[in-house]
């Protein structure tokens, strides 16, 4: 298996446009056609996502749950926590790479380029088509491999293009594509290379969970020292995704995550009120319901809720806050690792309360 050639080893007798090409010699392989879904299920779906594009293009699946299981994408509790801006991975077959590189050259090859420029991209094409080699790069190409077609798979950057910091998506981009036989992975120690806790992540990021619908019963106005019911219109049920990439052979490199709703918690928005349960975390039903609506005994606490115990006519409307928090777990084709960061999902609702004397429901 060739040396896998970077950036950091190139040295100074490899032009700066030698980077660029690198990135720009395979278009295309940074791209999102994940669609929103248009409903949520609690059964499995085979509504399919892709990110890259190529022969080895991250694919996202739904084991449980519609296209991300909801409308909304859990947030990390985890202030610092981001996906993988960009990984290594398979982006074509031997055929449709000479094909894109041969592209990416004939459209360097404009009037106005400069000539470094053009040196740099006949370098990158005889280092696939002739087996050019430079120093520290390792051995080269015939005809880009097109003899093992079929038997293997060129490597090489893909961003993510959800990538929260735009400049990172392209740190990848240092790696010049290689070679790997169907079934493998690139040496150990190579950079970047995506794996099963990277496909995680990425997963992760693609988790689309219930929102926080919040029905109140008395559905407008609520009264001082009359429970408010709360009951949540979404069913908090598992949301499995699953992230994988095909490395040629039937083989993949896959993840995937579960989100799992672990608490449903409410603020009232002001300390002059009760909520119920008094820890504030309402329970989860087996079935995945939260709360319930009034159940006509006046005397009854409800099993989520908040009694409110002065109005709103001096404050204003109180921001009844409720938050859902998610446990996500992960396996993949290597095992398993440590679990990912809780997600969130939360949603205000602003509540007028009112002082009255006598209350009929």
């Amino acid at each position: 298996m060739p040396a896998v050639r970077t950036a950091a080893r190139w040295g100074r007798a490899v032009p700066v446009a030698m980077l660029i090409v690198a990135a720009s010699a395979a278009p295309g392989y940074a791209h999102d056609t994940t669609q929103k879904p248009a409903s949520t299920k609690t059964s499995g779906s085979s509504d399919k996502g892709t990110i890259g594009a190529g022969a080895g293009i991250v694919t996202l699946t739904y084991p449980s749950g519609s296209p991300g299981g909801g409308s909304h994408t859990i947030t990390s509790v985890a202030a610092n926590w981001t996906p993988p801006p960009c990984w290594i991975g398979p982006i074509a077959d031997p055929v449709t790479f000479k094909k894109d590189v041969l592209a990416g050259v004939k459209a360097t090859d404009v009037p106005g380029q400069a000539n470094y420029a053009m040196e740099a991209m006949d370098q990158y094409q005889r280092h696939f088509d002739s087996n050019y080699t430079w120093s520290g790069s390792g051995k080269g190409y015939k005809d880009f491999n097109v003899d093992q077609q079929g038997k293997g798979l060129f490597w090489g950057p893909v961003e993510n293009p959800n990538a929260p910091d735009s400049l990172a998506k392209f740190s990848c981009n240092g790696t010049i594509p290689f070679y790997v036989p169907n079934g493998k992975t690139p040496p150990a120690g190579t950079p970047d290379v995506i794996t099963p806790e990277m496909l995680s992540r990425i997963a992760y990021a693609h988790t689309k969970v219930p929102g926080v619908t919040v029905r109140t019963n008395p559905v407008n106005v609520q009264t001082v020292n009359l429970p408010t019911w709360v009951r949540l219109t979404e069913n908090y049920t598992p949301v499995s995704v699953r992230a994988s990439v095909d490395i040629g052979g039937g083989a993949q490199i896959w993840a995937q995550t579960t989100a799992t709703a672990a608490s449903v918690h409410i603020d009232p928005g002001t300390s002059d009120a009760t909520v119920h349960p008094a820890s504030g975390d309402c329970p989860i039903g087996a079935n995945g319901t939260v709360g319930a609506d009034y159940n006509g005994d006046p005397k009854a606490d409800p099993p989520c809720g908040v009694t409110y115990r002065h109005s709103t006519d001096a404050t204003g409307p109180y921001k009844l806050d409720v938050t859902a928090t998610w446990k996500v777990s992960w396996t993949g084709s290597g095992g398993s690792g440590e679990p990912l960061p809780d997600g969130r999902v939360e949603q205000p609702t602003m509540v007028t309360v009112q002082e009255i004397q006598s209350v009929n429901r």
